[in-house]
């Protein structure tokens, strides 16, 4: 079965209040930003099989704008390893998870380091962009023949947007 993976890091975080990094919430820049994303999404007719994003606030609030932007998943699920868990262990979960189209909201360097292991580097504009920052709310989009071509680094960064 095809899948296709977006690999989105989570919106803005504020600093403005003295908490634990794990409830740190979006600055109203993630907020339209995570908002814009949805939008872009929607505008590209986007629907997931499944949303998996990581139990922290910012990813969570990530998903909350991003679903109020348009964009629809027949799941959403909340998983720590994408807040504790290495890249490899998160391109498994996604591969696992038998979906044929997954949003990853999670956190850097792991996403990035995701759509190093699950994508063959070429000379594509994705690439060019990939290459120079992945900032907050940047989305990268795998696409793989399969699971088993996801894990073994064979799918194709087919998009990486900026959503501002």
């Amino acid at each position: 079965m095809a899948l296709t993976v977006v690999w989105m890091r989570h919106g803005k975080s504020s600093w403005d209040q003295p908490v634990t990094d794990e409830r740190r919430e979006l600055a109203p820049r993630g907020r339209a930003n995570a908002t814009t994303a949805g939008e872009l999404l929607v505008s590209r007719g986007i629907t997931f099989d499944l949303v998996i994003h990581s139990p922290a606030e910012r990813a969570r609030e990530t998903w909350q704008y991003v679903s109020e932007a348009g964009v629809t998943a027949t799941e959403v699920r909340e998983e720590v390893e994408l807040y504790e868990g290495d890249a490899e262990a998160i391109v498994r979960l996604v591969a696992d998870s038998a979906a044929g189209t997954t949003l990853v909201i999670g956190h850097e360097p792991t996403i990035s380091e995701a759509v190093e292991l699950s994508a063959i580097r070429e000379s594509t504009k994705a690439w060019a962009a990939y290459d120079i920052k992945f900032p907050t709310s940047a989305m990268a989009t795998v696409d793989a023949a399969s699971a088993d071509d996801l894990v073994a680094g064979k799918g194709r960064l087919v998009d990486f947007v900026i959503p501002r």
